[in-house]
């Protein structure tokens, strides 16, 4: 196995295809579609992309590393430091995963693959930061292990909570079954409100058809919400055609009459449903109209999408473990070179000088 580096996504020979089909199936944020959207939308001056492609002795693809340099973060380095590397996520990023094909390598394999050629690279990576990755995962332990094995200090940190619920032989009776009594009087109150009211409807979209209108509703609706204005203000337009043409999109809108009242974007793939974004309008807060949506999809996604897991995306906000009563970390790998000045700084602020003068005796 050898591996190769290219530095755009568009310099991928054709046998990366059948890995991004392969990796795709499995989950949407391992997909061209997804990181597509995340380097034309979010890439930022300064950075480089560096794509780690691991290529079996036919020539084919069995594993690609999506990253940039120039982003320092966690991993002690300045923003714009050339030789600073982090895997390509973003403040939108939910899960980060290397792509990895199911059947042609192991993740253990490709981890050691990946780090022969970090380590390799002249000038030397001095630092390198690998956030939103799921510890449950194989690739996980097994980077871990291969960039130490590679001459790197390295240590892991908590990154965000993820907050899921299973929902194998879910119906929506038996998911809300699960939920707090509050949270269930609440959403049944409001929602025969709501049916009552005589211009109220719910649209519900999967595919290309109705994307122009709901995103129209959905910007309308996070304009008069609570929420701060959006750092890379293309991308989720962007991310809901993509995953629409994937047939990766499950989205709802709230109208009352003409006027949006809430949206949710939900991401669904591999049995997974990730509720990405959700707004409402300020002004109707009271209808709990979000509430009622929320129900409205996950009805949806059980009887439609086969799905075993509905997730939160990031973070520990309060009302997600009301809805999904499980919480899993996603955490990060920051790999130091103690052999460079940048390395061996960071080192030392983050793991010790005991832990770094064991890696440079080595």
């Amino acid at each position: 196995m050898q591996s190769k580096l290219y530095k755009d996504l568009n310099d991928l020979p054709a046998c990366y295809a059948a890995l991004f089909e392969a990796t795709a199936r499995q989950n949407f944020y391992a997909s061209r579609p997804w990181f597509r959207t995340l380097v034309e939308t979010t890439r930022e001056a300064g950075d480089g992309l560096q794509l780690y492609g691991l290529e079996d002795d036919a020539g084919a693809a069995v594993a690609l590393l999506v990253a940039r340099n120039g982003v320092g973060g966690i991993a002690g380095g300045r923003a714009g430091d050339p030789r600073a590397l982090s895997g390509f996520s973003t403040m939108y990023t939910t899960h980060y995963l290397p792509l990895i094909h199911p059947t042609a390598v192991t993740p253990e394999a490709a981890a050691e693959g990946f780090a022969r050629a970090l380590a390799a690279e002249k000038p030397a990576w001095q630092v390198m930061n690998f956030d939103a990755l799921d510890p449950a995962e194989p690739f996980f332990p097994a980077f871990e292990t291969a960039l130490r094995g590679a001459g790197f200090v390295v240590q892991s940190y908590a990154h965000f909570g993820n907050w899921y619920e299973s929902t194998e032989g879910d119906s929506l009776e038996s998911f809300m079954a699960r939920r707090p009594s509050a949270l269930r009087n609440t959403v049944k109150r409001k929602g025969r409100k709501l049916e009552k009211m005589e211009d109220v409807s719910f649209e519900i979209i999967t595919d290309d058809e109705g994307v122009g209108r709901a995103m129209d509703a959905y910007d309308a609706i996070y304009a008069n919400s609570w929420k701060e204005p959006e750092p890379f203000p293309e991308f989720t337009r962007r991310l809901v055609k993509e995953a629409a043409a994937a047939a990766c999109l499950c989205m709802g809108t709230v109208f009352l009459g003409d006027r949006p009242a809430a949206s949710q974007i939900w991401i669904v793939s591999g049995g997974r449903a990730t509720i990405f974004k959700l707004a409402y309008d300020e002004e109707f807060k009271k209808l709990s109209a979000g509430s009622v949506l929320t129900v409205k999809l996950l009805e949806h996604v059980l009887n439609h999408n086969d799905i075993v897991e509905v997730d939160y995306g990031r973070g520990d906000d309060a009302y997600k473990k009301q809805w999904l009563s499980q919480r899993r970390e996603r955490r990060g790998i920051v790999a130091f070179n103690p052999r460079t000045l940048t390395g061996a700084i960071g080192a030392l602020r983050h793991v010790g000088g005991s832990r770094l003068k064991l890696w440079v005796g080595r």
